[in-house]
This record gives structure tokens, sequence and C-alpha cells, in this order.
């Protein structure tokens, strides 16, 4: 028979383990550098770039062009390795709570 109040209390638990998460990757963080440390990029779980370091050689007008891909580069690779960190701590977090269906993958829905 369908537990009702069962499911509620699940329900419940899954709102505020997602809730963890969520505020667990706005305080962790991820890095990528780029082209011999010439950029880097850090960014929190919850993709909020927290800061962009260059080197100073790569200011000269003459570097524009260079500067620009090497910074765009690496801010989707700090992008890319946040959302693969939100994805494990989605996991961790709710583990036990959400069933083991493959294929399924709740994380995309919460952010």
């Amino acid at each position: 028979m369908f537990d009702l109040f069962g499911m509620m209390d699940k329900i419940g638990k899954l709102k505020d383990a997602v809730g963890d998460v969520k505020a667990k990757c706005d305080r962790l963080t991820v890095s990528a550098s780029g082209d011999n440390d010439a950029v880097k990029v850090t960014t929190t779980v919850n993709k909020h770039i927290q800061s962009i370091e260059l080197n100073a050689d790569l200011l000269k007008p003459e570097n524009k062009a260079m500067l620009e891909e090497v910074l765009l580069s690496t801010v989707n690779n700090a992008l890319r390795e946040a959302h693969r960190t939100y994805k494990e701590e989605f996991k961790k977090g709710t583990d036990g709570l959400i069933p083991n269906i493959p294929g399924l993958d709740l994380s995309k829905f919460m952010g």
C-alpha cells in the first residue's frame, strides 16, 4: 500500500538536502589555469566567477587576441569543472533520497 506520509517525509528530506548542496556549492570553489598559468579563473561550484588573474605580459596591446583566446578557454574550463563538481556534490548530498533510476539526473534541474 502507498505510504503518503512516508513519501512526504522523503520529499521534505530531499528538499533539505538540495538546499544544503546549493549552500555548500556557494562556498566551494574550483580553479582553472591556461597557457602556462598566464590566466587563472576561480569560480564557485554554482558558477559565479570569483576572480580572474592575468599575467602582466598578456596586457600588452599586441597580445590582445591571445589574451581573449586564453581567457575564454580558461573560463570555460573553470565552468566545466564547476559543473562536474556540482554533480558530484548533488549526488553525495542526495544519496539514498532519490530512487536509483538509470539515466535519471535531477541535478540539472537544481541550478
